[in-house]
């Protein structure tokens, strides 16, 4: 169970409300409410040393990126790890939520008190083991984060300000007003929790009773945004019933039983719930950026969020009624399918717009070089953005490295912004030195330690913005170099966007294949280009040409037919393909001036069959009544994760390396048929032919890399692992290759040797060799080597025995 499922929970609870569905909580406040208190609602802090410890060990195992703060030394125990076998033998067992007894119980050892059923007590007693095992290691570590916790609960208070925001909180909500519900939200500030989203809800009874956050991540007033939130969703999930709750009143604007729509209602909810907590924040803080822009709900629902945007400001700001509000963002919706504004942003169909009409207009096409003019300014301050917000999360690969090890200006730099939740950090950080200086300071810490932590594909992109910013470079060429340059899982949209055909739109661009381009082009430039080939055509022989495509340009309806009034709207095309003027009859000449207003061109406020879209669909693909059917699933993102192999490989026939310990010699046979990337690495680092970074001093190293160095895990009938020049645990060569692991590639017995990481795709130097079966390892870490020898064998386990540190002299290789 992870807390972005009770989130999901929480959200359908909510939904359901809206449609009428019973609830067991219905009118009950969360466990701890205050009884007789004043009239309000109050923020109680708690704190709980079992809640902290276990959701660190939860977002160490389970929700924790490889490049972020670490706990635990990897390869994990088998007696902590078995925590992931706990929870999944909760989900089995129908306990999909966080319980409030995590919190309560005196210890590990009690949680199994509270719970019945063979499969419960047996998930929950691995739990409680695990914990146990990682006490020690959690305990000092969660020590070193508390003044940062005991910093947040001084200042939260203030930055809330509830006196001020909960009435319009719970106006905005449609819940009782504070004089006539109290409320009390029992709210945990913990150091570290699972990511996303890192805060969430504890249940007891099918209630809420309380809320965490982790405030480790969220900061000021993020944290602020993010508590305010939480209290925004319990308020709607304690009070369910009332005419006015926000999503009754969602639910009966926008009426519907099919995944998409209740999908969209969902999503709706949360938009406004976000946007009601940024909104209050920031006017007590005008310097506030809403976690709905900067943590990416806008950017991965940009559509809705546009109309949301359009109508619930007005309410918030006191310029609109909120029935009347809710009613215009309801009508605006409705006009459209609900896979408008749910599916996400095609990039292929932005790409081949731009580079359709880039080609109409070399042609000649003067009404397509205007409308290309009139988009080109709109798509690349869209996409500044988008990279603006993308380039802050990739900041925060580097949490772990070395101050000593990058020069002082580039090290303060990446402290700061790496403080809290990056994306949040780095727009402040770059409001303080200055864009330019900032992007600057990106750019160096993209290309120096972003090959450790797998942001070096970064340092193209933000020299491309930067050169942007400064206006040195032509508008159409960053964007095509938005996209055309790739990160290292390929195009630099994919966090929000579906690319699933952007190499293809590229490949056809290369390949001059218009047609392709045109498949996958918005309905208007395929108007367009229809239109061209038809004008093209005329006075040939069509006997050999090929008769010109009777397709009509997609600028009328499906039916045929124009608007009622004549009038063009954004996104609906003249049939001669021109550029629409306000005000001017669709069937107006080719050549007309540019229109006199502002049209908005943009992902957000486009509309569908429009340039810039950002969609190839018909315009009647959209229309209400094409709205996906009742088991028809919400379509999802599939992410692209490309692996970082190394450009350059020597392969070797056969492979031995002779590790030179202090208690004797450690012979392997290496496996370079199976894992040929890894063993090249590893040779290339043992012999000192392979370029590596001194963890310590981020100076460039020579030699070889293992020299000297000491097994610095050594746990006997586990492991020993060495390979880490700091002899922390944390260190490695300066860069990172990808896990090379294969079906067969089982831990099912000892002295296999393996290649440590911190998380998926994180490979570098470190290494360890098996000393008993070990599944849990199955599928996370490459295989590359055996110790078959007995005396080898036993000097492995002697170096895990050994009280005192062991020295890995060398490591000599023999390979042809």
């Amino acid at each position: 169970m992870t807390s972005s499922g009770l989130v999901r929970a929480v959200d359908g609870a909510v939904d359901g409300a809206g449609d009428g569905a019973a609830d067991g909580a219905a009118g009950r406040p969360p466990r701890g409410a205050a009884r007789g208190a004043a009239a309000g609602t109050t923020v109680v802090h708690e704190h709980s040393a079992g809640l902290d410890a276990f959701l660190a060990l939860q977002r160490e195992l389970m929700g924790r990126f490889a490049w972020e703060y670490s706990i635990l030394p990897r390869p994990v125990e088998p007696g902590i790890v078995q925590f992931r076998d706990g929870i999944r033998a909760w989900r089995r067992e129908g306990l999909e939520t966080l319980p409030r007894w995590i919190a309560t119980a005196g210890g590990p050892q009690e949680l199994t008190d509270h719970v019945e059923g063979a499969g419960l007590r047996d998930g929950t007693r691995k739990i409680a083991d695990a914990l146990t095992g990682a006490g020690p290691v959690l305990r000092e570590a969660l020590a070193a984060l508390a003044p940062g916790r005991d910093r947040a609960v001084e200042g939260l208070g203030r930055l809330l300000d509830l006196p001020r925001t909960d009435g319009p909180l719970r106006e905005a909500l449609g819940v009782p007003a504070p004089d006539e519900a109290p409320f009390t939200l029992p709210l945990y500030l913990v150091p570290l929790a699972p990511h996303p989203p890192a805060s969430g809800f504890l249940t007891e009874g099918g209630d809420l009773a309380a809320a965490y956050i982790d405030c480790r991540r969220f900061t000021g007033t993020t944290l602020a945004d993010g508590v305010l939130t939480l209290l925004g969703w319990a308020l709607l999930k304690s009070f369910p019933s009332g005419p006015r709750h926000l999503s009754r009143e969602v639910a009966a604007r926008l009426p519907g039983a099919t995944p998409y729509k209740r999908r969209l209602r969902a999503v709706l909810t949360k938009i406004l719930v976000e946007m009601t907590a940024g909104h209050l924040i920031r006017a007590g803080d005008p310097g506030h950026r809403d976690c709905v822009d900067v943590l990416g709900t806008a950017w991965r629902y940009p559509r809705l969020h546009a109309v949301a945007e359009r109508h619930w400001t007005r309410f918030l700001t006191g310029l609109a009624d909120r029935s009347d509000a809710l009613s215009a963002m309801a009508g605006e919706i409705s006009r459209h399918s609900p896979r408008w504004y749910i599916d996400h942003v095609d990039a292929s169909a932005l790409a081949a717009d731009f580079y359709l009409m880039e080609w109409l207009s070399a042609a000649g096409d003067r009404s397509a070089a205007r409308r290309l003019a009139e988009w080109l300014p709109q798509l690349g301050q869209e996409f500044a953005g988008q990279l603006d917000l993308i380039i802050g999360a990739e900041l925060g690969h580097y949490e772990r490295v070395r101050p000593g090890t990058v020069p002082a200006p580039l090290a303060a730099f990446l402290r700061e912004v790496t403080t809290g939740d990056s994306r949040v950090a780095w727009p402040r950080t770059r409001s303080a030195l200055g864009q330019a200086r900032a992007l600057d300071l990106a750019c160096r810490a993209f290309a120096g330690p972003g090959a450790e932590y797998g942001g070096e594909a970064w340092a193209p992109v933000a020299g491309m913005l930067r050169r942007y910013t400064r206006r040195e470079l032509p508008l159409s060429v960053f964007v095509d170099q938005c996209f055309t340059l790739e990160h290292n899982n390929g195009s630099l949209f994919d966090k929000y966007c579906d690319t699933d055909h952007v190499l293809t739109v590229l490949d056809a661009q290369a390949a001059g294949d218009v047609d392709t381009l045109a498949e996958h082009a918005s309905p208007e430039v395929r108007g367009r280009w229809d239109r061209y080939r038809r004008q093209a055509a005329q006075g040939y022989d069509t006997t050999w040409l090929g008769g010109p495509d009777s397709r009509p340009a997609d600028g009328t309806r499906s039916d045929g037919t124009t608007p009622a009034d004549g009038i063009p709207r954004t996104g609906s095309v003249p049939a001669d393909g021109s550029t629409p003027t306000v005000g001017a009859p669709a069937d107006g000449p080719a050549d007309r001036t540019p229109p006199a207003s502002y049209t908005a061109l943009t992902v957000r406020d486009g509309e569908p069959g429009a340039i810039g879209s950002g969609s190839s669909l018909e315009i009647s693909a959209t229309a209400p009544d094409r709205a996906p059917g009742p088991r028809e699933p919400v379509h999802t993102r599939r992410p692209v994760f490309r692996r970082p192999f190394p450009l350059t490989l020597h392969r070797y026939q056969e492979a031995r390396a002779s590790l030179r310990t202090g208690l004797g010699d450690i012979e392997v046979r290496l496996w370079p048929r199976l894992a040929p990337y890894t063993v090249d690495n590893f040779v290339g680092l043992a012999r000192g032919t392979r370029d590596w970074t001194d963890p310590l001093s981020g100076e460039r190293g020579a030699g070889g890399f293992y020299d000297g160095t000491d097994f610095h895990r050594r746990l006997p009938g586990f492991l020993v692992q060495g390979g880490d020049r700091s002899g922390t645990g944390q260190g490695g060569p300066g860069y990172r290759i990808p896990e090379e692991v294969w079906e067969t590639a089982v831990f099912d017995r000892p002295f296999l040797l393996a290649m440590a990481n911190s998380g998926k795709d994180s490979t570098g130097s470190q290494f360890f060799i098996t000393l008993a079966a070990a599944p849990h390892l199955n599928g996370l870490y490459t295989q590359f080597g055996e110790v078959r020898d007995p005396a080898s064998r036993h000097v492995a386990a002697a170096v895990a025995g050994s009280t005192a540190p062991v020295r890995l002299h060398t490591v000599d290789i023999v390979a042809s």
